[in-house]
């Protein structure tokens, strides 16, 4: 995992996660924000944008064939890119399958596990958040699998408008069969492993998946450190921003709201806290 130098301290570095672009959910609404928001992106004032994870609700690379749903969003990134903004891709469950296509032709950097950045002389863990959760074996089955080459060599094979409709259907089977409870879990199991990344001497960690803006501060031996959640640009419009040494959940279109917390509280002053 190599550790990346991404500090700054006088320009802007944005967090964004789970657009699901393509899964037929407020897809005209989430498509025009997002758009409009990599658009407004100035290298005079951003420097860098991670998106960690499920930027697509389905993302396969063909040799010879762009998805054409998603032509606007990647000419957007690919301007942006041209225009000095440095984004980064770590994959979700929803976009594993990114590779040559938006590295070379786009222009992003993705990375394929969780990376780690340094802000601020802080360590900062970045994941999706998928997978995460130890009591979760059939998907982290899945996970494997899915990732296998050869898996990847037979789904060539398939009609993309085809592929589309079955992995479309999948992902909505996935969601209506999710229980309030199912959700919680997964919530928990996040917390649980940023824990544990913490306690091994992580500063800070930043992972999506839940779709639930959230942030929990924890004291381990004698130093306050943090987990961070996004949110989503699916309904929520939700992102993560870096700068002068501290961090701000904020909201495109409406006024900010205090991030959730593991115990239902919330926090009362924006989600900032200073990191440097």
């Amino acid at each position: 995992m190599a550790v990346q130098d991404a500090h700054t301290k006088k320009k802007r570095i944005l967090f964004i996660c789970d657009a699901h672009l393509g899964s037929g959910i407020n897809e005209q609404e989430k498509e025009e924000v997002l758009v409009e928001f990599i658009k407004n992106l100035s290298p005079e004032s951003v420097t860098t944008l991670y998106v960690l994870g499920d930027l697509f609700d389905f993302w396969f690379e063909y040799e010879s064939v762009i998805l054409s749903r998603y032509f606007r969003i990647l000419t957007t990134l690919a301007e942006a890119v041209q225009r000095g903004i440095d984004i980064h891709l770590v994959v979700g469950n929803h976009d594993f399958w990114a590779g040559d296509f938006l590295t070379k032709t786009i222009g992003l950097k993705v990375h394929r596990d969780p990376i780690e950045i340094e802000l601020g002389g802080r360590r900062v863990y970045l994941c999706h958040g998928d997978g995460v959760n130890p009591y979760d074996r059939g998907y982290r089955v899945l996970k494997v699998l899915l990732r296998n080459s050869a898996v990847i060599w037979l789904a060539r094979w398939v009609h993309p408008d085809m592929l589309m409709r079955l992995a479309h259907r999948f992902s909505r089977y996935s969601r209506e069969a999710s229980s309030v409870a199912g959700k919680l879990r997964e919530d928990e199991g996040i917390l649980r492993f940023a824990q544990k990344k913490l306690g091994e001497g992580i500063d800070i960690v930043i992972a999506g998946h839940s779709h639930r803006p959230h942030e929990e501060r924890y004291s381990i031996d004698g130093a306050v450190r943090y987990y961070y959640n996004p949110g989503d640009m699916q309904e929520r419009f939700s992102y993560l921003e870096y700068s002068d040494g501290k961090f701000h959940l904020k909201y495109i279109g409406r006024e900010e709201e205090p991030p959730q917390t593991r115990t239902g509280g919330r926090f009362t002053h924006g989600g900032a806290h200073t990191s440097s």
